[in-house]
C-alpha cells in the first residue's frame, strides 16, 4: 500500500523559508529514517543557498535548521569514528555527505557574515552578526575534524575562511563575544576566539598521528584547553624566532606553523603568535599527578576521562618538541606488510618452522614466486586443533594448556616423534612501497586496494624482498594518498624480532594462559635495550614471566618497567632470570640507565 508523501518529502521547487512553513517542514521529516533525512536536509539546504535572501532572514532560516543538521551529522559521524584505514567505500561517501552538509552550513553563514558587512553599521543586528561569524567557525571546524578522521588531505579554502573570519571579529571588537550553543550544552557558551583557537589547537595537535577515537577525544577538551592559550600581536621579527611559537598568518589560506628562522610570507601586523605557554603548564602539572598511577589506566581530567600516554603526546605537539635526528634517503622498493602484533607474530612463527625443517632453509623470503610476490593467503583458524603443529601452545589468546612438566614432556615427545614438515601457517600481507627511510623509521605508500585494516599506533612488520629479516615497526601517522591509496609513516621498534609465548609464573600450579609476545633485540645506535611487546594491559611491572618457544627450554624474565602503553599494545623493559633467547656478546641487563633512554621512545607516537 502507498502511502501519500508529507510535505517534507515532496520535490523542492523553491524550498518556502517562511517561519511556519519551515516550522512545519522541520516537524514532517521522517527521523524514523536517519539516511531519508540527511538526503532532505542536504537538498533543502542546497536549495535555501541558491535563494536570495536578506541577511536577517537567511540567517532565520539557518538557525531553524540547525538542530535537525545537528541530528542527520551526529549520526552520520557514528559510521566514520573508529573505522580503521582502507575505509570501506559506504564510510568514504557518509563521511563525503556529512562534509558537504557542513559546508553548505558555512556558506550560509558566510552569506549572512559578507551581507551584514555590506550594510550600514548602525542597522547591523551585532547580536546575529557575532553569531553568524560564531557558526561559520563551528561548522568549518567540524569540516576540519571529518578531514583528519578520514585522514584526507585539504582540498579547500577552510583557513583562508578562519582567519577571515577571526580578523574581522578582531578588529571590530567581537572576539570575546558569547555566543550560547545549546545543541552542545544546554549551558554552554564560548566565543568566536575559543573556537578559533580550538581549531588551531587541533591542527597543531597532528591529528594525522591520531587514532579517529582520539582525534575526538582531544576536539572534545579543547572546548576547556582552548581558553588556556592566547593570540598576541608581533612587536618585531626577533620575537618569532626567540619565542618559538606557533604563528598564525591571517591574510594567508595556511594553518598556524612555527616561523624557521623568521621566515613568513605575511606582514608583521597580519601575523599573531599562538601562545600555549599555561596550556602546556596545566598538562604538565596534570600529568606529573596522574603518572603516579598506573599509566596505562584513563584518567580523570575535569569531568571527562583521557589517557595519559594521549596528554603525553600532545604536550610534545603543542610544544614543539619533536626533532628528527636522523636523516632519510628516498628509497622505491616493494616490501611485504603484515598489520598487527597477532599477525606478525604468526608470520614469525611460520618463517622460523620453515627454517626448522628439513627442507633447504634458505629457500624461503616471505616472497612466492608464482604470478605476483605478494600473494595472500587466508589465516586458518587457531582454534583447529589440526590447523597447524604449533596451535596447542600459540592460540589468539586465553589458552589453557596443562602445566605439569610429565604434560608437557608427553606433548613435545609426541611432537618430535612427527615427521618434519612446512605448515602454511602465513597470514595475509600486502604489497607497499618503502618511500623512504631513516634509522629512526621509514615511510610506506600503498597505492591499491589494501586487505588489512590499519590503524595509527598499530604493531607491523616489513620484509624486503630476498631478505630473511622482518622489521618491526610502529604507525605513527596516516594520510590518504589519492582515491584509494594511503601513505603513513613508521617509527622502527628493531630490525628483526623473535616470537614468543608469554606464561605467567604461578608457582600455585594449576591451568596457565598463553598469550602472544614479541622481543626486540638491543639497538644500540638508539640506545634502546631489549625490550617485550605485548598485547596492552595484561601485565605490569614486578610480573614474572616463562618466554615458551617450541623446541627451546622456557626463560623467565621479570618485567622492570613498562615503557609505554597505546591502547593496543604495551612495550616493556626486563632483566633475565636466565639467558636471554638473543645470544649476543653486546646483550646485557637493563641497568637504570637503560631505563632512563627509553623514556623518549614512545613519546613521540
Amino acid at each position: 500500500m502507498a502511502y501519500p508523501q508529507s510535505q517534507a518529502e515532496q520535490p523542492l521547487e523553491d524550498f518556502d523559508t517562511r517561519p511556519q512553513a519551515i516550522e512545519r517542514w522541520l516537524e514532517e521529516l521522517p527521523r524514523g529514517s536517519v539516511g531519508k533525512t540527511s538526503e532532505l536536509i542536504f537538498k533543502a539546504l542546497q536549495n535555501i543557498d541558491r535563494q536570495e535572501l536578506k541577511a536577517n532572514d537567511r540567517f532565520r532560516v539557518l538557525e531553524a535548521m540547525r538542530d535537525s543538521v545537528h541530528y542527520v551529522t551526529t549520526n552520520m559521524n557514528k559510521h566514520i569514528t573508529g573505522v580503521a584505514y582502507p575505509l570501506p567505500d559506504k564510510v568514504m561517501r557518509i563521511a563525503s555527505a556529512c562534509q558537504t552538509i557542513y559546508d553548505t552550513m558555512t556558506q550560509g553563514y558566510m552569506k549572512v557574515f559578507h551581507d551584514m558587512q555590506k550594510q550600514n553599521s548602525l542597522f547591523v543586528d551585532k547580536k546575529n552578526l557575532a553569531t553568524a561569524v560564531h557558526r561559520s567557525i563551528v561548522f568549518i571546524e567540524h569540516s576540519l575534524l571529518i578531514t583528519y578522521e578520514v585522514y584526507s588531505a585539504f582540498y579547500h579554502d577552510y583557513w583562508e575562511q578562519l582567519h577571515e573570519l577571526y580578523q574581522y571579529a578582531e578588529l571590530h571588537k567581537l572576539t570575546d563575544s558569547m555566543v550560547h550553543d545549546p545543541l552542545v550544552h544546554a549551558k554552554f557558551k564560548s566565543n568566536i576566539k575559543d573556537e578559533y583557537l580550538r581549531t588551531l589547537l587541533l591542527y597543531l595537535a597532528e591529528p594525522y598521528h591520531l587514532r579517529p577515537g582520539e582525534i575526538n577525544e582531544v576536539h572534545h577538551h579543547l572546548k576547556e584547553w582552548s581558553s588556556l592559550c592566547d593570540l598576541e600581536m608581533i612587536k618585531s621579527e626577533s620575537e618569532l624566532v626567540d619565542r618559538h611559537l606557533p604563528v598564525v598568518e591571517l591574510d594567508s589560506d595556511h594553518p598556524p606553523k612555527l616561523a624557521i628562522n623568521g621566515k613568513h610570507t605575511s606582514s608583521i601586523e597580519n601575523c599573531r603568535l599562538l601562545n600555549t605557554d599555561k596550556l602546556i603548564k596545566t598538562l604538565k602539572k596534570q600529568h606529573k599527578q596522574l603518572s603516579k598511577h598506573r599509566p596505562s589506566l584513563a584518567k580523570q581530567i575535569g569531568n571527562e576521562k583521557i589517557s595519559i600516554s594521549l596528554i603525553r603526546r600532545l604536550i610534545e605537539s603543542w610544544e614543539h618538541t619533536r626533532k628528527r635526528r636522523f636523516p632519510r634517503q628516498q628509497l622505491n622498493y616493494k616490501v611485504n606488510v603484515t598489520v598487527g602484533l597477532h599477525q606478525t607474530h604468526m608470520q614469525l612463527m611460520y618463517e622460523q618452522h620453515v627454517k626448522s625443517t628439513e627442507h633447504d632453509k634458505n629457500a624461503y623470503s616471505g616472497f612466492t614466486q608464482i604470478k605476483s610476490g605478494f600473494e595472500q593467503i587466508e589465516i586458518k583458524s587457531v582454534e583447529d586443533e589440526h590447523s597447524d603443529v604449533w596451535s596447542t601452545v600459540y592460540a589468539w589468546a586465553n589458552t589453557i594448556c596443562p602445566k605439569t612438566e610429565q604434560q608437557a614432556k608427553a606433548t613435545s615427545s609426541a611432537q618430535n616423534n612427527q615427521a618434519k614438515s612446512i605448515v602454511d601457517y602465513r597470514v595475509k600481507q600486502d604489497n607497499w612501497t618503502l618511500s623512504n627511510e631513516s634509522a629512526e623509521g621509514f615511510g610506506l605508500i600503498a597505492t591499491e586496494n589494501l586487505t588489512n585494516k590499519v590503524q595509527v599506533g598499530e604493531i607491523i612488520s616489513v620484509q624486503r624482498k630476498n631478505s630473511n629479516e622482518r622489521s618491526v615497526g610502529l604507525v605513527r601517522w596516516m594520510k590518504a594518498k589519492g582515491s584509494t591509496g594511503v601513505e603513513m609513516g613508521v617509527m622502527l621498534l628493531a630490525p628483526s624480532a623473535k616470537p614468543v609465548g608469554l606464561i605467567s609464573d604461578d608457582p600455585a600450579g594449576g591451568d596457565y594462559v598463553i598469550d602472544r609476545g614479541l622481543i626486540l633485540p638491543l639497538m644500540q645506535l638508539l640506545n634502546r635495550p631489549e625490550s617485550l611487546l605485548s598485547f596492552s594491559r595484561q601485565y605490569k611491572p614486578g610480573d614474572v614471566l616463562r618466554l615458551n618457544r617450541p623446541g627451546e627450554e622456557n626463560v623467565r624474565i621479570k618485567l622492570i618497567k613498562l615503557i609505554a602503553d597505546n591502547g593496543a599494545v604495551c612495550q616493556y623493559l626486563f632483566t633475565r632470570i636466565e639467558n636471554s633467547l638473543f645470544e649476543s656478546k653486546d646483550s646485557v641487563s637493563p641497568t637504570s640507565n637503560d631505563v632512563d633512554r627509553l623514556n623518549d621512545i614512545w613519546q613521540n607516537i
